[in-house]
């Protein structure tokens, strides 16, 4: 690929974007001031670290590099986008997600008046051709971002060529709305149980039903999420209002907000749940050779996966086969287990022998409204799974979520 030329976007000039650092920037006046969220914590991401991150890194803490953060430049019309934070990775760490502080160019005024927190994702071109093409493919052919939507969606795609992290990068650049508190995955690592109760199960799955039913599953043209999961699933307070929403990331707006360490180590040697979408996905659809098979009802069954991810915390298998006896002992009694893991011990046959390690686990029980919602899902034939429309009006989902902002900001202290 050749310097200074935009194959991925044909609407933009083929100009340079900002390469200089200045002296000090200080946010605007109105601009709000930085959420102490997870999100804004610096994230190691180790071996797997992209290479932009690992340069990000460098500059914010070079003893003798006198500025702040570094700044990307719109070539096509001068907005800036000031890097403040590292917040998360994608592509399998090819690429970068920043928190960003943008700013609306008004050539016309010396004053600033627009701007406000955005998630940055950036890819070096030059570096990850493939990746690239698809992160622009995405982001011209998917969602737009809504201001009342549940889907996150996407508010510009531009390419720069800039000298910030290395000479002459290529980046492809992505901004996407900015959640505060990372991805429920995320949000859930940082808590000793790692998992939710089921009073909050319904409200994050509600949000998430409206989302497919209204921007995805749309019977004029409806879409395949394909990857639906906890990390997915992504978190937002607004100091401003003190609301808190809850938006489904979906392809182009998808994201890692969990460390490396807490995606490996934590579930060895149980399958990572970063790749539940993979291992756990529907019968239809799991093999590659299927994969064309996917529709909405297989977006259905991963819903109901996730409410397994969310209530159990993670899923305790390491295989396929482990998995279909998971999804087969809850068809065949009809509800769910108390606890994945006992009922995978016990049909290991060594029972016995690890009672006393789960004999004082606390029992949970789950409502049958709760349970039906997850049959349904699991339900082998796709034809027989319902609808998002059809599973919105079960009776499990019709409560507030007052209870489950508080359970979120509380993870801040």
């Amino acid at each position: 690929m050749k310097k200074n030329q935009n194959p991925y976007n044909p609407y933009l000039p083929k100009e340079n974007g900002s390469t200089s650092f200045p002296a000090s920037i200080d946010p605007p006046s109105n601009a709000p001031d930085p959420v102490p969220s997870f999100a804004s914590l610096p994230l190691q991401f180790d071996s797997n670290r992209s290479s932009l991150s690992m340069r990000f890194a460098r500059l914010s803490t070079s003893e003798n590099q006198q500025v702040r953060q570094p700044i990307i430049t719109d070539p096509h019309n001068q907005d800036q986008y000031l890097l403040t934070s590292d917040i998360g990775s994608f592509s399998h760490g090819s690429g970068a997600v920043f928190k960003a502080l943008y700013t609306e160019h008004r050539p016309d005024s010396e004053i600033t008046v627009h701007s406000r927190w955005v998630t940055l994702k950036i890819i070096d071109m030059n570096d990850n051709e493939s990746e690239s093409r698809d992160l622009w493919r995405q982001g011209k052919t998917g969602l737009m971002d809504t201001p009342y939507g549940k889907i996150i969606g996407s508010r510009k795609i531009f390419s720069v060529v800039t000298n910030i992290f290395s000479d002459n990068d290529e980046l492809l650049c992505v901004v996407l709305p900015y959640m505060s508190e990372g991805s429920l995955r995320y949000i859930l690592s940082t808590r000793p149980q790692k998992k939710l109760s089921e009073e909050f199960i319904f409200v994050v799955l509600k949000q998430v039903l409206i989302g497919l039913r209204d921007e995805i599953h749309v019977e004029f043209n409806p879409k395949v999420h394909k990857t639906l999961n906890a990390g997915d699933i992504f978190v937002h307070f607004d100091d401003a209002t003190q609301e808190i929403s809850i938006k489904l990331a979906y392809e182009v707006s998808a994201y890692d907000s969990e460390t490396q360490n807490q995606g490996n180590n934590q579930y060895a040697p149980f399958l990572n749940p970063k790749n539940i979408f993979r291992w756990g996905a529907a019968p239809e659809v799991y093999e590659r050779e299927n994969e064309g098979r996917s529709g909405p009802k297989s977006d259905i069954w991963l819903f109901g996966i996730t409410a397994l991810e969310l209530v159990y915390g993670d899923l305790p298998v390491r295989n396929r086969v482990d998995f279909n006896y998971i999804v087969d002992e809850i068809r065949k009694k009809k509800k769910l287990p108390n606890s994945l893991k006992r009922m995978m011990i016990k049909r290991d046959g060594r029972f016995k022998e690890v009672m006393r390690n789960v004999v004082n686990r606390k029992k949970r029980v789950f409502s049958e409204e709760f349970e039906e919602i997850v049959l349904a899902c699991l339900r082998e034939n796709p034809v027989n799974r319902p609808s998002a429309d059809q599973l919105l009006n079960a009776p499990f989902f019709s409560d507030s979520n007052d209870r489950f902002k508080q359970y979120v900001l509380n993870g801040r202290n």
